[in-house]
């Protein structure tokens, strides 16, 4: 066989096709992030999603071990997984946790956010029969519109009572941003206005004797557009993962480098004949004789149908066209123009191969989406491959965990 098929194979174990993740973009990036809010501001990593699709216990690793302080998740199972591996840090939990599990939060010490009284009154019962603290993050609607409480004298009360609830301590407060990455003047004057009623809610707590520890509202677009609102904490998302919502320009000095990249090797070569076609629905007809190579990944590994005769792919660090429908399992290009194409030579449909790159942000541009998304797309049927300064130095097989 071939040297460089040989060395792409190392890259799997299995199926050949992975999601690469580059620990040393992750270490970057989080380095910068620290640099840019300073000493003085903690950090919340949000590692949410499988930490957008990366690995959220290799991630947050990299992430405490590079300027970190706390990490977020949007459920209690995602907080219970990073305990599990021995992470110690504190953490959040953004979305709604069932005050039914409490006997979790509690046991495992997990932070999270509140805004439902019911909810406090069963982890403060939990915490008081185990002789423990349970720590609350009181979510505030500042125009979101999603969890939290709206700034009112009603809100205001209700937080009170939580407060007066045995064994509790009241973390932190906290906001989200819905339009911090639109640049538009409306856009800024809607974020400006949201922080206006997140500060209004904290400084009427105060004046109630409420207080907290933290105060956090500025995502990733937040963070390098509205540092006066880093508050005291700033919860880092995308940027983490190497985009940035403003694209390059807006802040040149920091520019994050793409974490994950997809990659396969090519399963089978074949030659059509002028006017053949390919796939499902014969979307794609050839215009002239064709060497098509199939991909052993499709729209269940998170590579969606959408990109049908769309996307491009890398094959030796050149672009070629993916052509027909995208199917569940697998995909075609078309490689006529890159001389001796082999089976098993290593493909990019998302990242660097040589000197030409493909960004997730491409991909999702092309069926207007965000990079987020394409990201949590990719399914557990791929492996997460990691490595550092250039080597390979662990993989996760979700489908082979014990």
């Amino acid at each position: 066989m071939n040297a460089d098929v040989l060395q792409s194979t190392e890259s799997f174990s299995r199926r050949p096709m992975w999601a690469q993740v580059d620990l040393d973009a992750a270490a970057y990036n989080m380095q910068h992030i620290r640099r840019f809010v300073g000493a003085h501001t903690l950090i919340m990593a949000v590692v949410k999603a499988d930490a957008y699709g990366c690995g959220a216990v290799a991630m947050a690793r990299v992430f405490l071990q590079n300027g970190a302080d706390q990490l977020a998740v949007a459920c209690l199972d995602e907080a219970v997984e990073l305990r599990r591996a021995g992470i110690t840090a504190p953490i959040l939990v953004l979305g709604h946790t069932d005050g039914r599990r409490a006997a979790e939060v509690v046991g495992y010490h997990i932070d999270v956010a509140v805004f439902h009284y019911d909810d406090a009154v069963l982890f403060s019962q939990e915490a008081e029969r185990t002789q423990q603290t349970v720590r609350f993050h009181i979510a505030v609607d500042s125009g979101m519109g999603r969890i939290g409480y709206k700034l009112s004298e009603r809100s205001v009360e209700e937080i009170k009572r939580i407060r007066a609830l045995p064994c509790v301590m009241m973390e932190g407060i906290f906001t989200h941003f819905a339009v911090a990455d639109d640049a538009a003047d409306d856009a800024c004057a809607y974020t400006k206005e949201q922080f206006f009623q997140f500060t209004q809610m904290y400084r009427w707590l105060w004046e109630e004797g409420v207080s907290f520890r933290f105060r956090h509202c500025d995502n990733s677009a937040g963070v390098l557009a509205y540092p006066a609102f880093f508050c005291n904490m700033v919860r880092p998302g995308i940027i983490q993962y190497g985009y940035n919502p403003f694209g390059a320009a807006r802040h040149p000095e920091f520019v994050p480098h793409p974490v994950m990249s997809l990659r396969c090797c090519i399963t089978h070569v074949k030659r059509l004949e002028e006017g053949e076609t390919v796939g499902y629905g014969r979307r794609f007809r050839a215009r002239r004789p064709t060497l098509v190579a199939t991909l052993p990944l499709g729209y269940a590994d998170g590579y969606t149908r959408l990109l049908s005769n769309r996307a491009d792919v890398l094959v030796r660090g050149r672009r070629v066209p993916q052509i027909g429908n995208i199917c569940m399992d697998q995909c075609m290009i078309d490689v006529t123009d890159i001389p001796d194409v082999r089976v098993g030579e290593e493909c990019v449909l998302f990242g660097r191969q040589g000197n030409e790159y493909i960004g997730a942000d491409e991909l999702a541009r092309i069926i207007g989406t965000i990079p987020h998304e394409v990201f949590c797309n990719i399914g557990r049927r791929v492996p997460r491959v990691y490595f550092e300064k250039g080597r390979c130095v662990g993989r996760t097989e979700y489908l082979f965990q014990t």
